[in-house]
């Protein structure tokens, strides 16, 4: 059956394999002049690789902001960074507190541009994939653990030396990059908590890594660490995913790789990988990626979001219930899931804090109030937000206090401006 497939393989590829090659350059070309509006352009020289590498970084506004003292971000490692990179910070932004949601945690995304991505994320050298038409671009192969070795030593450092990184670390990669990230899963498998693989060309070097992960997965322990796995519709449109199992032609070699990967991971529930898979019937290998993100971030941190039904409480004015101790308790249980302290976020305490004044529930304002105070006693946000709060109950000595502790901590034009506005109302009020 091995030499069967190994002879209709080249046949059943070629359109494939054409679109792992086309795909990045095509994204590249709508890149000018290094410009983003999303992120920032960064260059590493690699002496494991010798050459320099482009990466695209996305950071959280409050990482920016003078509000949020000492907070420390997760960071996710975006493979073929110049196709996903957009995606998954813009997705990061959308869905957590920067944006008004508590779905995902703020992080930091790090897109890495590719130089020669088939060497990069090939975990060894093959012909088997090499054919005519495809031979000079496909024949440097099996540098996969080199970039491992990139990744671990030089580029995660000079990563963690610059931004105020969390131990945290997540890994995507589609296709061949999913190749890769598997490579990491099973023989790196600490160097990041958490992978989501899109699609991955497991077909690769004949199924080699395919066959080691049985054996890894088996025999390994994987706790704490999750993976999400997507896979793209590839097959044949005469069948279904029950008889593209029992296929033995090169076009349905790469799905039914997938499919026994998923069962090898299936089988292998008990070594404590926290493990989800989707088959998108609708995505084909291209779109693939978008919904694949989405789900796996969903899939990693479906532990962040606060609960609904205890959060609708808060604006409940018939609900005499402390908010802090709710926010605590969440966040201690994130902290246990995510492996350190998370403390409540304090852009997210005072979304929450701003939204109860609005109801005139001020005594759950102030209890949220003072807590970023307790936990951020270094952010002049925290300190400017409770001289709001006594500004809109006309108390202006307390407001006055509290907007000059936000300018001891930090100088300010906007509370300078509120503390010039305030001694004039005070002046005027009875």
């Amino acid at each position: 059956m091995k030499k069967l497939e190994n002879k209709v393989i080249i046949a059943g590829w070629r359109l494939l394999i054409f679109l792992f090659l086309i795909g990045t350059h095509a994204a590249a070309q709508s890149i000018v002049n290094d410009q983003l509006t999303i992120g920032t352009v960064d260059v590493v020289y690699s002496r494991i690789l010798h050459e320099k590498r482009t990466i695209w970084i996305s950071v959280p506004k409050s990482m920016t902001d003078t509000l949020h003292a000492k907070k420390k971000y997760p960071v996710v490692y975006v493979l073929d960074g110049n196709n996903h990179f957009a995606t998954v910070s813009s997705m990061l932004k959308q869905l957590s507190v920067e944006n008004g949601n508590v779905i995902f945690p703020e992080m930091i995304v790090v897109g890495i541009l590719n130089t020669d991505r088939v060497r990069d994320f090939t975990p060894t050298s093959s012909s088997f994939w090499v054919f005519k038409g495809f031979s000079s671009e496909m024949s440097n192969t099996g540098g996969g653990n080199q970039f491992v070795k990139f990744l671990q030593e030089e580029l995660i450092p000079h990563i963690d030396s610059i931004y105020p990184t969390a131990p945290y670390r997540v890994l995507m990669g589609h296709s061949l990059a999913g190749l890769e990230t598997t490579n990491v899963l099973i023989n790196h498998t600490s160097l990041f908590n958490a992978y989501i693989v899109v699609d991955p060309s497991l077909w690769y070097d004949n199924r080699k890594l395919l066959n080691q992960s049985q054996l890894a997965l088996q025999k390994s322990r994987f706790d704490g660490i999750r993976l999400y796995l997507g896979i793209a519709n590839t097959m044949p449109s005469d069948m279904d995913t029950v008889s593209v199992r029992k296929d033995t032609s090169g076009e349905s070699f790469h799905m039914r790789s997938i499919f026994l990967f998923r069962d090898v991971l299936e089988k292998n529930r008990s070594n404590g990988l926290r493990f989800a898979c989707r088959y998108y019937g609708n995505d084909g290998h291209m779109s693939a990626p978008l919904i694949t993100a989405y789900d796996g971030l969903r899939f990693i941190f479906d532990y962040y979001a606060m609960p609904d039904g205890i959060m609708a409480k808060l604006y409940d004015p018939s609900v005499d219930i402390d908010p802090v101790p709710i926010f605590q308790q969440h966040f201690q249980q994130v902290s246990a899931h995510i492996g350190y302290q998370v403390l409540p976020p304090e852009n997210l305490v005072n979304l929450f804090a701003n939204s109860l004044l609005e109801y005139r529930l001020y005594k759950k304002v102030f209890s949220l109030l003072n807590l970023n105070i307790q936990n951020y006693p270094q952010s002049s946000g925290a300190y400017d937000a409770m001289g709001d709060y006594y500004r809109s109950q006309t108390k202006y000595t307390e407001a006055i206090r509290f907007y000059q502790k936000a300018l001891q901590v930090k100088e300010s034009a906007s509370v300078r401006t509120k503390l010039v506005e305030i001694y004039t109302l005070r002046q005027a009020s009875p």
